[in-house]
């Protein structure tokens, strides 16, 4: 992997819990808004939009399974300033909601449904 790339994955992990432009990354690394796109798919396999979506919605589950966070500031953490947008992002990447989550995680602690959603976010 480029070190561009590598860059990139990183500021995108170390700014979960802010809003994060591609233009921004692209600056960072030098590269044209384009130019990056293009490598990062290359590499990674997803658009930069893409990885940011998936890396905070597995940072969210973290959060909602292991912290006693209420879902606003589980929401903020991981950068969105929307809950009810986050709460619908969560649901369409693991098919329930994150309080959903939250309670049959507690329930069931890990288990098949675990495997299942992992399945469904990559």
């Amino acid at each position: 992997m480029s070190p561009k790339t590598q860059v990139a994955i990183c500021y995108m992990e170390d700014n979960l819990h802010r809003a994060i432009r591609i233009e921004e990354i692209a600056r960072l690394v030098k590269l044209s808004h384009s130019r990056l796109c293009y490598l990062f798919k290359a590499e990674v396999g997803l658009a930069p939009s893409q990885y940011l979506k998936k890396v905070r919605m597995k940072k969210a589950l973290e959060l909602i399974r292991t912290s006693f966070l209420d879902i606003k500031e589980v929401a903020a953490k991981v950068g969105y300033n929307d809950s009810t947008h986050f709460m619908r992002e969560f649901k369409k990447a693991y098919g329930s909601t994150p309080s959903q989550d939250r309670v049959a995680y507690r329930r069931d602690g890990l288990g098949k449904t675990d495997r299942d959603r992992e399945r469904r976010i990559g």
